[in-house]
């Protein structure tokens, strides 16, 4: 019995080790699951400054301050707001290729929250800061020094991405990993010079294309607008007998008008001077196309067709700008992606009057056309009523599936659209050329 107590001893010594051994594996498992959250820089490079947004994990930026600011997240702007200025003033620089440095402006600073259960924290500082490059500097290619926290917090990184960027085609929508900072790693060199103004020019110009094509509403409307565009209003009703260069210029006027109007408002919405609720400006898309649609049915407004096509166009510029909304961009490059952009829009509806309008002046001259007309308002504005329903009311629209297949529609129709315009057009001058031969 006393050789078998050390043993005993022993035995249970072991048992006990190799328990505290599993404890505290599983103790560290359980601390290493929770990662820290590295934080965020976002780029938007503009023709001569460069907007930024930082997103800084409050326990880090703690850490690096010295400072309890995840404890009392809700303090930390009010009671250190001034401190945290002047230290991102002092930890984030750019300088141009020739070495020159950028200055620096803060615009705001804020908060933000997250739900990652992956995450150490949740609780964010959001910066919002601007870059001005020096006199004659390129914000193509420079250099960014980001030593925000790492320069305490040795294990921490910074993601560095490229937000925006007009010449190299980035809009914000799919943001690109350009660099990752970290201990020994804090001066990234940013190098976007093999992008070009026209080729984001061109990218800006098919959005605008894409836009149209993939948003019939605004087609719709200018369609059913166009309508009666072909006959005089006479006693409250619509009867045949204009004349080709004055239905001509009638279309000609209400298009300009629509253009002129969606333009006006796209520039002041994007440029962030006026601002509407989406879901109201989306309702009052969807009322335009009936309003149109009932102006087809009988003349409310004849001989100002043009005037409420510009102030119809108005309401969907803000539309449209909901595409461009968020580009932090300089006052240059945002006038460059409106311009390109707009250029889109008005290049399709040239192609959707170019594919339509000989068909529906030549069908004008049939005894045909008022049926036609009638028809075509009434589809129009059953699509226009779906979406009233749909976007001011919540309630299903029953006619998605025509929506989604005029979004864009089938090849094919375009194509025959196309082809029986163009071989219309081609009879005509070709009818008009043989009279002038004879």
């Amino acid at each position: 019995m006393s050789f078998a107590r050390p043993f005993q001893w022993l035995a249970t010594r072991w048992r006990t080790a190799l328990a505290a051994a599993l404890w505290a594996a599983g103790a560290a498992q359980t601390a290493f699951a929770h990662d820290v959250p590295p934080s965020i820089v976002m780029l938007d490079i503009g023709r001569d400054a460069i907007a930024v947004e930082l997103q800084l994990p409050l326990s880090e930026l703690g850490a690096a301050l010295t400072l309890p600011l995840a404890a009392d997240p809700a303090g930390v702007i009010p009671q250190h707001g001034g401190q945290l200025r002047q230290y991102i003033g002092e930890h984030l620089q750019a300088q141009s290729r020739d070495g020159r440095a950028y200055s620096l402006r803060i615009d705001t600073l804020d908060l933000k929250k997250t739900d990652n259960a992956n995450w150490t924290t949740n609780d964010w500082l959001v910066v919002h800061a601007a870059l001005q490059a020096p006199e004659g500097a390129t914000t193509a290619a420079f250099a960014l020094d980001d030593t925000l926290i790492v320069h305490r917090v040795m294990s921490h990184q910074a993601l560095i991405y490229m937000r925006r960027d007009m010449r190299n085609g980035l809009l914000g929508d799919k943001p690109m990993l350009i660099s990752t900072a970290g201990f020994g790693n804090t001066h990234i060199k940013v190098d976007g010079s093999r992008g070009s103004w026209s080729s984001g020019l061109r990218k800006l110009f098919m959005m605008g294309m894409q836009h149209i094509a993939e948003g019939p509403d605004h087609m719709l409307f200018l369609l059913a607008l166009l309508l009666p565009a072909p006959l005089l209003a006479s006693g409250g009703r619509w009867r045949a007998g204009k004349s080709l260069s004055a239905s001509l210029k009638d279309v000609v006027s209400v298009v300009s008008g629509f253009t002129l109007g969606h333009s006006i408002s796209l520039g002041l919405a994007t440029a962030g001077w006026v601002s509407a609720p989406t879901r109201v400006v989306e309702v009052l898309v969807a009322v335009s196309i009936l309003v149109s649609c009932v102006h087809a049915w009988r003349p409310l407004f004849a001989g100002r067709e043009t005037w409420i096509a510009a102030a119809f166009g108005v309401v969907h510029g803000l539309a449209f700008a909901e595409v461009l909304s968020g580009l932090s961009f300089d006052r240059t490059t945002l006038m460059l992606s409106l311009l390109g952009f707009n250029l889109g829009i008005e290049a399709m509806q040239l192609l959707v009057m170019a594919a339509t309008l000989p068909l529906l002046l030549a069908l004008s001259t049939t005894r045909h056309y008022r049926a036609v007309s009638v028809c075509g308002a009434a589809f129009a504005a059953a699509c226009a009523l779906g979406w009233t329903l749909e976007r001011a009311f919540g309630l299903a629209n029953p006619l998605e599936p025509v929506a989604n297949w005029l979004a864009p529609p089938p090849t094919w129709f375009g194509a025959s659209l196309c082809a029986a315009s163009a071989g219309l057009v081609l009879a005509v001058l070709t009818s008009r050329w043989t009279r002038r031969a004879v």
